[in-house]
């Protein structure tokens, strides 16, 4: 179909159906009566329009058809359409044959390579086969030269020759004893011989170096003793060896705690250290354990294996708590701990109605050697961990009396990088259950032994004992407390956080954190009982320093209100304090340990806070007391002054200002006694506490007066110099305790209602919303030339 006739059947449908619509819209308005000339005409006009830029479309569109085929119109497109899709055709069936030509290459070369893997698995077999081969000739080799050379060793009773011999006949593979002996001529030459030769003379030797082993200890041969010693993992008797050596440093051990306890029993040999003669003997013992550990341990690594050192230690462990609890239970008698506790405890729990008490400074020295003991305790078993490596040393090549390993088995624990996945996976989990029991067994052996819990029950004593002396020393420090002539603060200040200081303290040098955490809590408590009832108590019930009565009342409450806000400054000294000594002391703790020591000491935060609340209401006290009239009474004096000046009142004004110089004094002439008598920290904050009172006294004033423009400033003029003289006695920050009454007069001095509603959102955005728009409108009425009506209609 011809292109331009298209268009113009379309053009005519189109037209014929706008004429149509056109005629069915005039019938409709012609049947309602109704006049739409006018608008038909412009209706017609458009549709004109509208039909001319179609036919300019159209003429477009055929131009652009015309220009894309070109001279020769479609039959000349259509034969170059049809020779590119041959084209297209020709290169796709290349395609095809190059992909099934590459389809059939891929195939031979994945045949040809699977051939290849198969030849290279074989190879590889054989070649395994071959060095298994080789390994076994060496094996039969040695076996032979093994039992040749401790024949000759033990006739030689070169017993040092004799237990290499048998060492490397125990390290050989278990598959050269199953090799028959094809070929030996004379029985002398066969294997059976010479794993018979070996295996007894094993028997002999074992016997030989036992006996050996027991002279040289009956003689004290400390040189022969070493040397038996290393032998016995050569014949692979690891068990016996570390048995019969644990019992030769047991006896040491046991000769050296006599030699210590008669020495303690003696008195000691410095009278200065008689307070601390229990903890300076039990660490001498300590000391000489940890001596002998560090001297044979160098041997056990080289010759039993790292691992063997904690199967050393749980031998010597039973000697070593022996003692240790021979000379833990001669200081309980001799100190009389446990009479001690009994009476403490039967104090605390009738709150002090028992007639039997002692006196705190008398278990001062107890408490110090309490802490000793179990700081060395604490340093004892600090020395084993190290030594152990936290249970993280490398296993030994033998297991317990099992065969060492062979070279192929210490090769593969080598070359982890060729086992399997599941070889690792399997050699992984073993590591892990062998670590476990590790842990296990050194968790028994440290925490579990006779001297770890006796030490943990005499720390559980020592709380006890510390909470009585914290609790009674303070109680002392309270019905002792004094005050120095013209100190600001008493005695008690001093007295109860030294006290407080000290226990907890001394509870770090025990090196315990829950101990630690135990004497936090309770000097906490202790502060926020006792210490901050006593001071808050004569806060909270004083008499008011303004009424007439006592001078001594008046100075209690001020010193009481000092002492709150000092105790602030000395809990974050206190605080600062401890984590110092805790980095010191408690350096090397684990995370769980140090996040209940944050915890503990976090305390002292919440306390602060709650001293800090106390003083603020004592400072409030004050002011309500001493300085609420009078400041109510002096800005009243405002009502007696005509607001509404003229500019000649306002101009002598500025010379002879009639209230607020006055103002001021009188509220120096309040305030000056103060600064004496408070500390820095309290005598600030009540002039902060003023500031804000002689804002709402003016405020309030200010609501029962009118002001014109002169009238404003004036009291502009005023405010700014109230805050000027509370800035250069309190400083620049005290200004915000008058940016109500600064908005206030801010408003008031506004030339109109425009400026003033602008100046309100301003200070809302950059100061605060100090006003509400209620209070906007309540003060714009306070000036006599602005129209009310118009107040009332500002939206804010």
């Amino acid at each position: 179909m011809d292109t331009e006739n298209y268009f113009e059947q379309e053009e005519r449908l189109i037209w014929s159906n706008n004429n149509e619509k056109v005629e069915e819209q005039l019938e409709s308005c012609l049947e309602l009566q109704f006049n739409f000339g006018q608008e038909l005409a412009e209706l017609r006009a458009e549709l004109e329009i509208t039909k001319q830029k179609e036919d300019r479309l159209l003429e477009e569109v055929q131009r652009e058809i015309d220009t894309a085929i070109g001279p020769g119109g479609a039959e000349k497109f259509l034969k170059s359409f049809d020779q590119s899709i041959a084209r297209v055709c020709s290169l796709n069936e290349c395609m095809k044959s190059d992909a099934k030509q590459l389809n059939s290459s891929l195939h031979t070369v994945s045949t040809l390579a699977d051939n290849i893997s198969k030849k290279v698995a074989v190879l590889d077999q054989a070649k395994g086969r071959v060095v298994e081969c080789l390994q076994l000739v060496n094996d039969l080799r040695d076996l032979r030269t093994c039992a040749e050379g401790v024949q000759k060793a033990m006739v030689e009773k070169d017993y040092d020759e004799a237990a290499q011999n048998i060492h490397r006949f125990l390290t050989l593979d278990s598959a050269v004893f199953r090799v028959g002996d094809v070929g030996a001529k004379e029985p002398g030459q066969s294997l059976k011989h010479s794993y018979e030769i070996l295996r007894t003379a094993q028997t002999e030797l074992k016997t030989i170096i036992e006996q050996k082993f027991d002279e040289s200890l009956s003689a004290a041969d400390e040189k022969s003793i070493q040397r038996y010693f290393k032998l016995f993992p050569m014949i692979n008797d690891h068990s016996t060896g570390l048995r019969k050596f644990g019992s030769y440093l047991n006896k040491k051990i046991g000769q050296s705690g006599d030699e210590f306890y008669k020495l303690m029993q003696a008195g000691g040999t410095d009278d200065k250290r008689i307070n601390v003669l229990y903890a300076d003997t039990l660490t001498l013992l300590l000391e000489h354990i940890a001596r002998l550990i560090e001297t044979y341990q160098p041997i056990i690594d080289n010759f039993y294996g790292p691992d063997k050192l904690l199967d050393l230690i749980e031998i010597i462990e039973v000697e070593a708590d022996k003692q240790s609890i021979r000379i833990i239970s001669a200081f309980l008698m001799k100190r009389q701990l446990d009479e001690k506790i009994r009476v403490v405890d039967g104090y605390m729990r009738t709150a002090g109605k028992c007639a039997d008490k002692i006196e705190p400074r008398d278990l001062d020295v107890l408490l110090a050697e309490i802490t000793i003991m179990h700081t060395r305790t604490e340093l004892y078993w600090r020395f084993l961990k190290r030594r152990l490596g936290e249970a993280h040393r490398p296993l030994s090549e033998s297991g317990e009396d099992g065969p060492p390993l062979s070279p192929k088995a210490v090769a593969d624990s080598v070359f982890m990088d060729e086992l399997s996945e599941e070889e690792l996976k399997a050699a992984a989990e073993k590591q892990k259950l062998l670590k476990k029991e590790r842990n296990k067994k050194l968790d028994a052996l440290l925490n579990r032994s006779e001297l770890s819990m006796k030490m943990q029950e005499i720390l559980g004593k020592y709380v006890l004992l510390e909470q009585y002396y914290m609790t009674e020393s303070v109680k002392k420090g309270i019905e002792m407390e004094d005050v120095e002539e013209g100190a600001l603060t008493t005695s008690l200040l001093d007295d109860v956080f030294f006290i407080v200081r000290k226990s907890i303290r001394r509870s770090i040098t025990s090196s315990s954190v829950d101990c630690v955490c135990a004497m936090l809590n309770n000097g906490c408590t202790l502060l926020e009982t006792d210490f901050f009832v006593h001071i808050n108590k004569i806060i909270k019930h004083g008499k008011s320093v303004a009424e007439a009565g006592p001078e001594s009342q008046r100075t209690a409450f001020l010193l009481a209100l000092n002492n709150m806000a000092e105790a602030v400054k000395f809990l974050s000294t206190l605080k600062q304090g401890l984590k110092d000594e805790f980095e010191r002391h408690l350096g090397a703790v684990s995370k769980n340990e140090k996040h209940k020591l944050d915890n503990s000491v976090a305390q002292l935060d919440d306390l602060g806070k709650k001293f800090s609340q106390s003083a603020s209401i004592g400072i409030g006290k004050l002011v309500d007391s001493a300085f609420k009239p009078k400041l109510k009474s002096n800005a009243d004096a405002y009502l007696n002054f005509n607001h509404e000046i003229s500019d000649d009142e306002f101009a002598e004004f500025e010379v002879n200002d009639p209230f607020m110089a006055n103002f001021i004094a009188q509220s120096d002439k309040l305030i000056a006694p103060f600064e004496k008598v408070l500390t820095e920290e309290n005598y600030n904050e009540l002039l902060g506490a003023i500031m804000a009172e002689t804002g709402r006294r003016l405020e309030a004033v200010i609501l029962q007066l009118y002001f014109n423009r002169n009238g404003a400033l004036q009291l502009d003029r005023e405010t700014r110099s109230l805050t000027e003289y509370f800035t250069n006695i309190a400083g620049w920050s005290i200004r915000s305790k008058a940016a109500r009454l600064a908005q206030i007069v801010g408003l008031l001095n506004l030339d109109t209602l425009d400026e003033a509603v602008a100046y309100f959102h301003d200070s809302a955005a950059h100061q605060g919303q100090a006003l509400t728009s209620a209070d906007l409108k309540k003060f714009l009425k306070l000036r006599s030339d602005f129209s009310t009506e118009k107040i009332n209609q500002i939206k804010v």
